[in-house]
C-alpha cells in the first residue's frame, strides 16, 4: 500500500470512529500534541503520519493498523495479553488496573456508553473495593505462579495503599457507565468459597482471616442485593443483573461507546486478554447477550428469584469454616 493510500485509509478509519459532529483535526491536535498546520498537512496527505503517531492513534481510538496495512486475514485478531511481569507483579498489576480506570473515565460519561459482562467469578468491578477479597485474588495468583515462598501465609502479603485506592477507583468508575449488564453463573460464590477452603486446609490462611473474608463476603452480598433490588448503582446509573440457569466456562466482557469498542476474556485469575478487533467484539457481544435466553433477570423484577438467589449465596458463605 502506498503512503498516500495508507494515510487516506487511516483518516477514513479515524472518521468512522468519531461521533457525528466531532472535528477530527481538533481531536488530533489534542491527541498528538501537534500544531494546527501540522495536523492539516497530514489530513491533506502532504505529510504522512509517522509510525509513532499512527501507534498513538491506534491506542487511543481503537484503529486497527494491521487491517489498514492489509497484513491481516479474517481469522486473525490482535490481543493485548496484559501479562504481569514476574520481577514486580504488584506494580505491573497496578498499571493494568490504572489503564482500565483511564478507559472507564474516558468512556463512561458518553450517553451511549455500556459495560456488559457474563461472569463465572465474582466480578472485579464489585470485589476490588474490599481489601481482603481483592488481596485473596492476588494471593491466589502469586501462589499459583510461585512468585512467593510456598510457606508464606495470606496474612503476610502486603498490598500497598496506592493499589488499594486504585482498585476502589476502578470500582467507582465502572459504575458510571450509562448502561451496565451482568449475567452471573449461579455458582460464582461456590467457586470462591472452595478456593478459600483449600488454602485454609493447607494452613496458608488462618481461621481468623477465613472469618474476616467471610465477613467481607457477607457485606458484598448485602451490597449486591441492594443494587439488584434498585436496578441502579448508588451513582444512579442503570444496571441489569441476570442469573444464568446454565454454567459457562469463562468470563467475557465488553466496553463500548459509539467511537470505542473493546472486548475482554478473563484469564490468569486477575487479568484479561483484551482486543479492539471488531469481529471479536461482535462475537463476544453476541455471546453475552445469547446467555439471556438461559437467564433470569433479578434486578428490579424477578423478586422471588432474587430473594432465593441471595438466600442461597448467604448459606454458602455461612458454611465457610475450617
Amino acid at each position: 500500500m502506498t503512503t498516500y493510500n495508507y494515510n487516506s485509509e487511516l483518516i477514513k478509519a479515524m472518521n468512522e470512529k468519531l461521533p457525528n459532529g466531532t472535528n477530527l483535526a481538533n481531536t488530533l491536535i489534542d491527541m498528538l500534541y501537534l500544531g494546527k498546520e501540522a495536523v492539516y498537512r497530514r489530513l491533506r496527505g502532504e505529510v504522512p503520519f509517522t509510525l509513532a503517531e499512527a501507534a498513538a492513534i491506534s491506542q487511543k481510538m481503537g484503529v486497527s493498523l494491521d487491517k489498514l496495512a492489509g497484513t491481516n486475514v479474517d481469522s486473525n485478531a490482535i490481543f493485548d495479553l496484559n501479562i504481569i511481569r514476574q520481577t514486580d507483579p504488584l506494580e505491573t498489576y497496578y498499571s493494568i488496573v490504572d489503564n482500565y480506570v483511564k478507559i472507564f473515565r474516558d468512556l463512561n460519561h458518553d450517553p451511549a456508553s455500556e459495560l456488559c459482562t457474563s461472569s463465572n467469578m465474582i466480578p472485579q468491578t464489585f470485589y476490588l473495593k474490599y481489601e481482603l477479597l481483592s488481596k485473596f485474588r492476588m494471593f491466589k495468583w502469586i501462589y499459583q505462579f510461585e512468585k512467593i515462598d510456598i510457606e508464606k501465609h495470606f496474612e503476610d502479603i502486603e498490598i500497598v495503599d496506592k493499589l488499594l485506592e486504585k482498585q476502589r477507583e476502578f470500582v467507582r468508575e465502572s459504575q458510571e457507565f450509562q448502561h451496565t449488564e451482568y449475567i452471573w453463573d449461579s455458582k460464582l460464590f461456590i467457586y470462591l468459597i472452595n478456593d478459600i477452603k483449600y488454602f485454609a486446609s493447607v494452613h496458608l490462611i488462618s481461621q481468623e482471616y477465613v472469618q474476616k473474608l467471610k465477613k467481607e463476603l457477607l457485606q458484598l452480598l448485602d451490597e449486591l442485593e441492594e443494587i439488584a433490588t434498585r436496578g441502579t448503582f448508588r451513582t444512579g446509573q442503570e444496571v441489569c443483573i441476570y442469573i444464568s440457569n446454565i454454567n459457562f466456562e469463562a468470563t467475557y466482557s465488553y466496553i463500548a461507546s459509539p467511537a470505542y469498542h473493546i472486548s475482554l476474556v478473563r484469564v490468569f485469575a486477575i487479568n484479561s486478554f483484551a482486543t479492539r478487533d471488531e469481529q471479536v467484539f461482535n462475537s463476544v457481544k453476541e455471546w453475552i447477550h445469547s446467555l439471556k435466553k438461559f437467564s433470569t433477570l433479578i434486578s428490579q423484577s424477578g423478586e422471588m428469584q432474587r430473594i432465593k438467589f441471595f438466600k442461597m449465596q448467604r448459606e454458602i458463605v455461612e458454611g465457610l469454616c475450617v
